[in-house]
């Protein structure tokens, strides 16, 4: 983890950066063309000529001895990186009288020269305990020095005293990086349960749940992330299917409206055959997709389907044979009339088709077989079924059967 991430660059503190491009208060005029001065001095600012406007601001320092003058230009040094003359600029000006933007400018520039021991001396001796700068500052410090069992003190402390969502995601990581996990999770459901479900929160809850394997509590994440991005639903359905909580994964594919396809899957995972044909000739009705018009067939073979349906799903299938010939198919349709004795002769046909595409596939060879066993050609189903070897139940079942069949022919005794 970057020390970097766990401050958030400091944006929180470097907003002061941001005032460069507006005109500074600088109250009453104390010498002639004075706000002329100062929009030359930001025009060059704009412009990145910060030669030029740190010239101004000097000058307009030391004619009128205003604080502002000297705070732009420590500014303006800073945004060069000329970060040892901004510490010299900032040190001059600070023997004399403090000033909260100037020093915030020291601090930076010792930060950025890796000067943090110096740095942590200086917030230690000139700031207020209560300010959330040098809260901020000490943890960014520490982290930098890998010491982050005490960045974490002063982290909680700049929380209490300026609870953002910034400084929590800061905290946050840092309770992370300390393994801290139910310690960052407690603040965070807090965050939660005041303000409801932001981006960034929930991201951390979901980082940690899944660090934690708690999968239960992460699909619950997903959910709320779900009104950002609709992937995170997907996730969460996905998480309630692996755990087998297909009740959950149903009421999330309703609530949210995510569709029939998600239905569908679902009830496979299910093994629930007979509601997935349904779904996908539902599917197929809305869309005219012959792709769903096969997983029907497909899942209502798969369930116990009634002579009338195998029927169905016989016509079906000679149907989609003129959109899809391929091996499968042929030898789906084959397979189907012999399994059912619709029309064994005409299923061997079909499987005949799907081999001489596909000579190798067990399958095949395995319906081809099962095919001559129901036509009482038992010798020469066994010749075709003997040497598979897949270890598939239903192939198995065939080579008991026709082995038995053959055992029992006159021919097979003798």
């Amino acid at each position: 983890m970057k020390s970097e991430k766990l401050i958030g660059l400091l944006i929180l503190f470097l907003i002061i950066t941001g005032c460069s491009v507006k005109q500074p208060p600088v109250g009453k005029k104390v010498i002639p063309n004075e706000d002329e001065y100062i929009i030359k001095a930001l025009l060059y600012e704009k412009n990145g000529d910060y030669n030029t406007s740190i010239k101004i601001y000097e000058f307009l320092y030391r004619k009128t001895k205003k604080p502002v003058y000297y705070e732009k230009l420590v500014e303006n040094l800073y945004f060069q990186k000329k970060y040892e003359e901004v510490i010299k600029k900032a040190e001059e000006f600070l023997k004399k009288k403090f000033d909260k933007k100037i020093f915030e400018y020291e601090i930076f520039a010792l930060l950025n020269l890796k000067k943090y021991d110096k740095a942590k001396k200086l917030l230690l001796t000139k700031l207020n305990k209560k300010d959330d700068f040098f809260y901020s500052m000490m943890s960014f410090i520490l982290i930098k020095e890998q010491k982050f069992k005490e960045a974490l003190y002063y982290m909680k402390s700049l929380y209490a005293l300026k609870p953002t969502k910034e400084v929590l995601l800061n905290l946050a990581d840092l309770l992370i990086e300390l393994k801290r996990y139910n310690e960052a999770l407690a603040y965070l459901r807090t965050h939660l349960g005041l303000y409801g479900c932001e981006f960034d929160i929930c991201k951390r809850m979901a980082l940690i749940y899944k660090s934690l394997y708690d999968y239960k509590n992460l699909a619950a994440i997903y959910e709320k992330l779900g009104k950002f991005d609709k992937k995170y639903y997907i996730l969460a359905l996905n998480i309630y299917i692996q755990q087998g909580d297909f009740k959950s994964a149903e009421k999330l594919i309703k609530k949210y409206s995510l569709g029939d396809e998600y239905l569908m899957l679902l009830y496979l995972q299910k093994k629930d055959f007979r509601k997935a044909a349904f779904l996908a000739l539902k599917l197929y009705n809305k869309t005219a997709d012959n792709r769903y018009l096969l997983k029907y067939c497909e899942y209502l073979y798969h369930d116990t389907p009634s002579k009338k349906e195998i029927k169905d799903i016989a016509k079906k299938l000679e149907y989609l044979l003129t959109f899809y010939p391929t091996p499968y198919m042929y030898n789906f349709l084959g397979y189907l009339l012999i399994k059912y004795d619709l029309d064994v002769k005409k299923g061997l046909e079909y499987v005949q088709k799907a081999l001489m595409a596909d000579p190798e596939n067990m399958e095949y060879i395995d319906s081809l077989a099962w095919g001559y066993y129901k036509l009482g050609k038992c010798k020469k189903a066994w010749d075709i079924i003997q040497y598979i070897k897949l270890n598939d139940k239903e192939i198995l079942e065939h080579k008991k059967k026709i082995k038995e069949c053959v055992e029992k022919s006159p021919k097979g005794k003798k």
